[in-house]
Parts: C-alpha cells; sequence; structure tokens
C-alpha cells in the first residue's frame, strides 16, 4: 500500500554541479520543515534556491533551445536552458518556453511570494508543447519544494524516473493543461518503494491540477511484476486541494490517489483503462481515497479498470479522528471489476457521517456495483 510518512533528501548531482565531486558520489541531508522530516531524491539535474535568483528585467522572460544564456532573455535573444531561466526566476515574472525538446531537470527550493504569482508556460504565440525529456536516467523533471504562487502550464514531462512534476509542501501552486507520459518506470527514491507517478504533491495547500493529461505513467514490467504500482496523480498529507478536468488514463497502476489529506475536490475528471493488476493482485483503484477527511468526488467519469472504480478505505484505522466526510456524487462508474469499494472501518455498512452517496451511476460492474469489507487488513489493524 502506499504511504508516505518520512522522506529523506538525497541528492546525485553530476560532476559540473558540485566542485571535486564525481557523478558517483551522494550527499544526504536531513530537511525539517514544520517539525517534519522531508525531503526527496533527485538524480542527474540542477538544484537552486529562490534567495540565489539573480533576475533578469522584465515581467516576460523567453528561452529556447536557439538562444544563449548569456541573452537577456527577451524574445528576440532568448536565454538557452530552463535551468539557468528557472533558477533566475523572481516573483511577477512569467518564463515563456518555446517548443523543443529540454533535456533537463531542475528543483526550486524556497520560490515565490504570496504577492506576486511566478509563472512557468508553454510560449503562447506557439501551438506546440516544450517537452521536458528525463531520458530514464533523471528522476524529476521539475520539482517545487516549499515554494509559493506558482503556476506551471502546458508543458509536457516524459520519462522521467520517478515523477514527470513533483511538489513538496509550499503553497498556492497551481499545475494546469500539462501532460505526462511515461514517467515513473524505475523509482530511484527508496521511499517511493519502486512506485512512480506523472503528478507527485505531498504535503502542500492550496493546490490546483487542472486540465492536465497523463498517459502511461508507473512503473516498468520487473516491478509491476514484483507487485509495484503506481500512480498519475499522486496526492498525500495535502490541504484545500482541487483535482478537475483532468484525463488519466494507461496508468501501470491507479488514476487518482488522495492520501491523509483534508478538504479535496475531485471532480470532472475521466479516468479510464488503468492497469490496477500489479501480477494477480489488485488493489488500486481509478480513484483511490485514504485517510483524511472532507473529500469529495464529483461528476467524475470512471470506467474499464481490472479492479475496482473507486477505493475508499481507512488503511491506518485512523477513524474517528480522520477517514471520515467522503462524499461521492454524480460519479459515473462503469465497466470495472466492482463499482466501489469500502474497507477497514470495522462496519459494513460503513455510517453516512463517514461514506454519503448521492446520485452516482454505477453500471456494467463485472462482480458488483459495491463491496464492502469490515477489515481488509486484520481485525483493528492498520495495514503494512
Amino acid at each position: 500500500m502506499k504511504s508516505f510518512h518520512t522522506l529523506w533528501i538525497m541528492m546525485i548531482l553530476p560532476l559540473f554541479l558540485v566542485t571535486c565531486a564525481s557523478a558517483e558520489e551522494v550527499w544526504a541531508q536531513n530537511v525539517i520543515s514544520d517539525g517534519n522530516l522531508v525531503g526527496i531524491v533527485f538524480q542527474n539535474g540542477v538544484e537552486c534556491l529562490g534567495e540565489d535568483a539573480q533576475p533578469k528585467e522584465g515581467d516576460e522572460l523567453f528561452v529556447s533551445l536557439e538562444g544563449d544564456d548569456s541573452n537577456p532573455g527577451t524574445e528576440s535573444a532568448p536565454l538557452g536552458t530552463l535551468a539557468y531561466a528557472l533558477c533566475n526566476l523572481v516573483p511577477g515574472q512569467t518564463l515563456n518556453i518555446a517548443p523543443g525538446e529540454y533535456r533537463e531537470s531542475i528543483i526550486l527550493g524556497a520560490f515565490g511570494d504570496s504577492k506576486s504569482p511566478i509563472v512557468i508556460r508553454a510560449n503562447p504565440e506557439v501551438d506546440q508543447r516544450p517537452l521536458l525529456e528525463g531520458e530514464s536516467t533523471r528522476s524529476i523533471g521539475i520539482a517545487l519544494v516549499e515554494s509559493t504562487n506558482i503556476i506551471v502550464e502546458r508543458l509536457e514531462f516524459r520519462n522521467y524516473l520517478d515523477e514527470g512534476l513533483l511538489i513538496l509542501e509550499g503553497s498556492n501552486l497551481i499545475l494546469r493543461n500539462n501532460k505526462f507520459t511515461a514517467n515513473g518506470r524505475a523509482s530511484v527514491d527508496p521511499d517511493l518503494d519502486e512506485e512512480g507517478f506523472g503528478v507527485n504533491v505531498l504535503g502542500a495547500s492550496d493546490v490546483l491540477i487542472e486540465g492536465n493529461e497523463a498517459a502511461d505513467n508507473g512503473p516498468n514490467q520487473e516491478r509491476w511484476e514484483n507487485f509495484s504500482l503506481g500512480t498519475g496523480i499522486n496526492t498525500y498529507g495535502n490541504r484545500d486541494v482541487i483535482i478537475r478536468d483532468n484525463y488519466v488514463y494507461s496508468t501501470v497502476g491507479g488514476g487518482i490517489l488522495v492520501e491523509d489529506s483534508e478538504n479535496v475536490l475531485v471532480e470532472s475528471n475521466r479516468i479510464e483503462d488503468n492497469q490496477l493488476d500489479a501480477n494477480g493482485d489488485w488493489w488500486d483503484g481509478g480513484i483511490w481515497v485514504d485517510g483524511g477527511k472532507n473529500i469529495t468526488l464529483r461528476s467524475n467519469e470512471i470506467s474499464n479498470h481490472n479492479g475496482p472504480g473507486i477505493i475508499l478505505s481507512d488503511e491506518d484505522v485512523q477513524y474517528p479522528d480522520a477517514s471520515f466526510g467522503y462524499v461521492l456524487e454524480e460519479n459515473r462508474i462503469s465497466g470495472n471489476i466492482v463499482g466501489i469499494w469500502m474497507w477497514n472501518w470495522g462496519m459494513c455498512p460503513v455510517e453516512e457521517s463517514i461514506i454519503t452517496l448521492n446520485n452516482n451511476q454505477l453500471v456494467g460492474n463485472e462482480e458488483g456495483e459495491t463491496w464492502c469489507t469490515d477489515w481488509e487488513c486484520g481485525v483493528g489493524e492498520p495495514c503494512e
């Protein structure tokens, strides 16, 4: 099962980033935020802090594969690398990214403020998305760590080992109209248990994930055969989140996970054809809600999964302190092995104060429209 309780930060950096260091050396650092140990594993990329930014002049900056980092960053004289452009952004600036294949990986730490947003986007004058290409050697496309008031829109992330885009803590963040393809095949982060994601959002608040497409993300076949699954849009330990109008399909695992989070709306998403069967042992769902409180699933289309359309669970036996206030309304759940599976509250049916079902359409789910299991992991026992 998925749980992110303690995360370490380890950075495996190439030679040119650290003086007198080889690409094989590993640095370990503990980062304390709000009393918790947090961090990430990062391989083959650039990491920078907002306080070190050396801003270029202008509200709008431009970057292109035809540019040069010695340029001023104007439309006629663009910057040449995403890393340089992103690491020097300041609040109130918009970075316009020209089409092309950017073979880069960047962690932004403590960027942004509450007053003016930083916008990272495809050049709106061009139809084609810029592509961030991980080449199956880089761990993350872009990571926003303890950052605030940042918008990322209309980019494509492909072939990153852990996830295309990571949010770790931070607030007031928007991911809009991006595409995530074939990420998470071979995670290098030991905390991920060989799972992998299109998008991964951990410990953040005031997050909007809207209009994105996540396809074919999740572990490779070897890891899938070892009972590992991934998630198209993975969220854990967040507060005040909207996940809306996304299309998640063909994941090696589930569509959307909402775990141990509070005040979350999952609305009008299309989730279909995700592979929920880890070598004969399915446990993921088209949408899986586990732990947390005040979670609403509304008007989602969930279909054609070899497993449950929706899972609602109390994996860590948190009720009555958490794991309540789940509302499902006007969802269409069709063509799955089972429509809705509820488990680990020690009761069947589950009380309406915990789970409320209103006007959902459950059609053609092979082994039943709803299942309920009092205890899935042992009487009164959390799951391992």
